[in-house]
């Protein structure tokens, strides 16, 4: 009997360890991104795909700069295209931070759920699931992080990672909603692209990287 009674209590406790929900994997927000390294903060728009491993973000507000950017970055690829709306022109550079997933991995550790606001009544605050830990990319650095997500719908609400290289960003995220509105952001505009590659823009740009 007491075998018995030892096996439902242990039972019991594994069932009762928070798990990560699951994110969706396309999703758009509003974001407010802070990089303390070089002491830049902007305001705009993400796209965001974890199927094909990539982000659109176009600047809407800058602080400390006169300059407005579009960046469409393509990790599997290892291709970024910078954007200068101001000038109008475009930089096309070799992509090396490694790729940003804003999901919560399946290792990370649980701090528990907390109100955004108050939990007085429905109306008055969000509830919120806290996880963090860290990972290694692979160039072998180890990143810490740690974000809070929606306990309904499981979005992401903030996130903050301290990278060895790139030192801390912490993002903000609002304004939140699942899939991509038009899957042509992530097509390099006319300016970026060779008139050979233009003309087979949706196919090199427009579905998953080959």
């Amino acid at each position: 009997m007491l075998s018995i009674a030892l096996l439902l209590l242990v039972g019991l406790v594994v069932a009762q360890q928070p798990r990560p929900c699951t994110s969706p994997s396309q999703w758009e927000a509003r974001i407010i991104s802070h990089i303390n390294n070089e002491n830049i903060t902007v305001q705009g728009k993400l796209s965001y795909d974890s199927v094909y491993q990539r982000e659109r973000f176009i600047e809407q507000v800058v602080i400390g700069d006169d300059y407005y950017y579009e960046t469409i970055a393509l990790f599997q690829v290892r291709l970024e295209f910078v954007i200068n709306l101001t000038a109008r022109n475009c930089s096309r550079l070799p992509l090396t931070r490694p790729w940003r997933d804003f999901s919560i991995r399946p290792d990370a550790h649980s701090y528990g759920e907390a109100y955004i606001g108050s939990s007085a009544s429905p109306s008055t605050g969000l509830l919120i699931t806290l996880w963090g830990g860290n990972y290694t990319t692979p160039s072998n650095d180890t990143v810490n992080y740690i974000g809070t997500w929606t306990y309904e719908a499981c979005l992401p609400v903030s996130h903050t990672s301290i990278h060895p290289k790139y030192g801390i960003t912490h993002d903000s995220f609002y304004d939140v909603s699942g899939g991509i509105s038009d899957p042509n952001v992530f097509i390099p505009p006319r300016e970026c692209l060779s008139d050979k590659e233009y003309a087979i823009r949706h196919t090199l740009f427009g579905a998953s990287p080959k």
